[in-house]
């Protein structure tokens, strides 16, 4: 009989752990009256099959015996990591870097990780910065891509000792054992607020598996559990044509109308690697359509992909997946997310790409989850400065244009793993459920080995909403109204932390002219305006004071499109010259800048007008000049020049008389007017 016993890597996270104990056999790993050389040579063979525990439970022994042998000291610590055995990992990684840094230099990085992932927060910080400074074979390339990590981890260390220091309101709870097994659980999926679709083994004891009995093989499912006063009780397998007989399935999606159901099926290679593969079924009437492959272009019989989640394409109104893969190319690391949309129309997923370097690190990124309401994309990784192991971080955005990640912190995120972070149906609440492998869950050969499935709720959560009305004002302020503007676009947008914006939704008034948007606390936003006819309008709302549930009134008055040409006021120049002086800049500030980037489809005419003092074509290319310096100064603040005209028309065009000084002074003015709008442009909001 052949015995192996898989591993819980992290890697797959849908692979699952069958581990060597049973209460009705003894331990099988014999390694009584083994030779050292035979002890060794098990050990890289359950390596090489990867069945981990018995390659622990081999360098266990023959280290005993050969307490020097750091090549194996080695080898056991990074077994132990990928156990999730951080205590025994870092001891392991300890001895290797007192012994033998200069021959195995990765290990300090992994020694200040395992440090970290015990939550010994100060001494990770220590060793991460030895690691950065040492010249031990910096000039390996993995070294390099490590020395990377490590200056990510540095800043992790100290953003988890700043948050250790720190409150929150939200509470969790590890949920029961009809859900937490004891093995891991995966894959949240929120149905509605009383149903819940996750992954699990659903095994109830510790047992031992023959592999080449492969249809006695357990493998993980999908589960169905249900909420009763209070209390989620799980255990029920999914009805449907999801669950298969000896394939590995999880990681349910649905698509945002429902019609679709995403998940994963994974199996062996010929290799031995676990290869995941993308599969949807079609809602049909009240029945799921039989599981169909998403095809060569999205899976791949090399590659892996997997943990799917659905969003949609605002500009093309398209579904896109978002899934995980470590395929090679155009990687940036690791495993990695990445996107692929449907055409509804030819019924093809199209070739995957990536959603790019800003989510996207020298580590892995995995377990996406989109939130399509807010547009926001929650994902795990251990490639940002984070309080642990894998953290969770969120970030706005869609298909390959997001906003740089922002740690959830805690208590969602520990110094474990901590991963597929989901949010609850009901918005005026802040509850979900994440996965983690922390101290505290049903633990196997190790008290952080195995995932298990959490829920969250914030009892002190704030409802904010900001609500007003866009009304027709015939000035800048709201004191001259006209009417409410009904259904005209209004759109919310995060002022996000480096000063840019992020487009979260938008709506369209009401017949009253009326909009509202729930909002967080803590937060600073922009509200834009748009109604066909009218510039648009832009203002800044900030939560930052909000302490209780409360609606922030704000309405937006904004101005029919002017027909002809307006005078910029305060426009001065040098004299005799275009160079525009200091309030001249100031008005361009106020009056022109602010309202083309809150219009940025607008095509406008800058023109500069002349007394008739001097000659005519003296003053036509003065008006020129000073026409071309507005339209420079806007370039040089992000307007494109493609929107912008300058027009120089000297003398001859006054709007008073050149008799007096008071005409003379009204005839040397600066206009803008609106001669056109942009097409077929996609227009981007960021600063």
């Amino acid at each position: 009989m052949k015995i192996i016993l898989k591993t819980v890597f992290r890697f797959l996270l849908i692979t699952f752990c069958l581990i060597p104990f049973s209460s009705k056999t003894q331990t099988p790993i014999k390694t009584e009256g083994l030779k050292d050389y035979q002890l060794k040579r098990f050990a890289h063979n359950a390596v090489r099959l990867g069945d981990i525990y018995s390659a622990i439970a081999y360098y266990e022994v023959f280290l005993k015996n050969n307490p020097n042998e750091y090549n194996s000291w080695n080898q056991i610590a990074s077994l132990y990591r990928q156990a999730r055995d951080y205590q025994k990992s870092e001891k392991a990684y300890k001895i290797v870097i007192e012994n033998q840094i200069k021959k195995f230099p990765e290990a300090q990085f992994y020694y200040a990780r395992m440090l970290k992932a015990n939550g010994n927060y100060e001494a990770a910080k220590a060793e991460y910065t030895k690691f950065t400074t040492s010249k031990n074979n910096s000039e390996i390339e993995n070294i390099k891509q490590l020395k990377k990590l490590a200056k990510a981890e540095i800043i992790g260390c100290d953003t988890a000792i700043e948050l250790s220091k720190g409150k929150y309101s939200a509470v969790v709870k590890h949920l029961n054992e009809s859900i937490n097994k004891a093995h891991i659980e995966s894959a949240p999926l929120i149905l509605d607020s009383n149903t819940l679709i996750y992954g699990s083994l659903n095994e109830e004891s510790l047992e031992l598996f023959d592999l080449e009995l492969k249809d006695s093989l357990p493998v993980r499912k999908l589960f169905l559990a249900k909420k009763s006063e209070k209390e989620w009780n799980g255990g029920q397998l999914l009805k449907g044509p999801f669950n298969e007989k000896n394939v590995n399935v999880g990681n349910g999606a649905i698509s945002p109308d429902g019609k679709r159901f995403y998940f994963t099926k994974c199996n062996q290679n010929l290799e031995g690697k676990m290869i995941c593969r993308l599969f949807v079924s079609t809602k049909e009437k009240d029945s799921w359509s039989t599981p169909k492959d998403l095809g060569n272009s999205v899976n791949s019989e090399e590659f892996t992909s997997t943990m799917p989640t659905v969003g949609v394409d605002s500009k093309k109104n398209q579904e896109v997946i978002y899934f995980v893969s470590d395929r090679k190319q155009s990687s940036k690391g690791g495993l990695d997310i990445w996107y692929t949309t449907y055409d509804a129309k030819k019924k093809i997923y199209k070739d995957p790409k990536n959603v790019g370097g800003t989510i996207n690190t020298v580590g892995d990124e995995m377990t996406p989850s989109y939130d399509v309401e807010n547009k926001t994309l929650y994902f795990s990784s251990d490639g940002f400065a984070g309080l642990g192991e894998l953290d969770i971080y969120q970030t706005i955005g869609e298909i390959k244009a997001w906003s740089v990640p922002e740690n959830i912190g805690a208590p969602f995120n520990s110094s474990a793993d901590d991963l597929y972070y989901v949010k609850g149906k009901n918005a005026k609440e802040k509850s979900g459920f994440f996965v983690s492998n922390r101290k505290g869950g049903i633990s196997l050969l190790n008290e952080t080995c195995c995932d298990d499935l959490y829920e969250y709720s914030d009892p002190q959560y704030l409802n904010i909403f900001i609500a007003g009305k866009i009304i027709e004002v015939t000035s800048d302020s709201l004191e001259k109204t006209v009417a409410p503007v009904a259904k005209s676009p209004v759109s919310l947008f995060k002022i996000n932390k480096d000063s840019t914006e992020s487009l979260l939704k938008t709506t369209l008034t009401n017949e009253k002219g009326e909009y509202s948007f729930q909002v967080e606390q803590g937060k600073n936003y922009r509200v834009l305006a748009e109604a066909q006819g009218y510039l648009n309008k832009k203002i800044e709302v900030s939560t930052d004071t909000i302490t209780k549930s409360d609606t922030i009134r704000t309405n937006i008055g904004i101005k029919p499109t002017p027909k002809g040409s307006i005078v910029i006021s305060n426009i001065y120049y040098e004299t005799a010259k275009a160079d525009l002086r200091q309030e001249s800049q100031e008005s361009l500030d106020r009056e022109l800048v602010d309202l083309l980037k809150d219009n940025p489809k607008l095509i406008i005419e800058i023109s500069s007008h002349t007394d008739d003092v001097g000659t005519n074509e003296y003053n036509q290319k003065l008006s020129q000049a000073r026409a071309e310096s507005v339209v420079n100064y806007l370039i040089g603040h992000g307007i494109d020049k493609a929107r912008l005209i300058a027009k120089g028309y000297g003398e001859g065009k006054p709007i008073a008389t050149n008799t007096t000084p008071e005409g003379r002074q009204k005839n040397r003015r600066t206009e803008f007017k609106i001669i056109g709008y942009l097409k077929n442009v996609e227009v981007s909001y960021e600063e």
